[in-house]
């Protein structure tokens, strides 16, 4: 029931994602980030079974961390996205976890990324991303009005679009969206 919405332009990032924690027919909590800060410019956007998500991202969170103060060089996006990938694979053979996952990242030479990590491990580089059942109503309007050099303001009223697509015409009342604006 996770909704998480991600675009990224000339030079920003925007993730829209919603709120809440459901269970079953209900919800448990209306406030819940999904969105984890795992090193300058880099954010790390988790879905699934709460349990596995609180550990797997804590996990992740810690890990990066401690090799970067290990080696004393800062993970680029695309390492921590193999990272992630690696251990998500890890965790599939031995104890598996049910979690997809956003990253989000800004590098100097690069500029900005988005790779998506499903729950089995596989890993792709994507201009704009959606997670959950609103990707069958969102990914349309995406294909259709997303362009890769888009400034910040079109990708604003785009996200807009998109969730207010979700407010007319998906079956589930999301309560509220976190907005995580990065102007890199």
């Amino acid at each position: 029931m996770d909704t998480v919405i991600s675009l990224i332009g000339r030079n920003f990032g925007i993730l829209a994602i919603d709120t809440i924690s459901p269970r079953s027919i209900f919800i448990m909590k209306k406030d819940l980030n999904k969105c984890v800060e795992i090193g300058k410019n880099k954010y790390l956007i988790v879905s699934g079974l709460p349990g596995d998500v609180s550990q797997f991202t804590d996990f992740i969170q810690k890990s990066v961390q401690l090799n970067s103060l290990k080696t004393g060089i800062p993970f680029s996006t695309h390492s921590v996205a193999n990272f992630v990938r690696k251990e998500l694979s890890e965790c599939l053979r031995k104890n598996p976890v049910k979690v997809n996952l956003t990253i989000l990242g800004f590098d100097d030479s690069i500029g900005p990324s988005l790779y998506f990590i499903d729950y089995l491990g596989n890993l792709q580089r994507m201009n704009y991303c959606v997670q959950g059942h609103a990707s069958l109503l969102v990914f349309s309007l995406l294909d259709r009005h997303f362009k890769k050099e888009m400034d910040i303001k079109p990708a604003i009223g785009l996200l807009v679009k998109c969730i207010g697509v979700l407010k007319n015409r998906f079956l589930i009342n999301q309560v509220g969206f976190f907005n995580k604006n990065n102007r890199f």
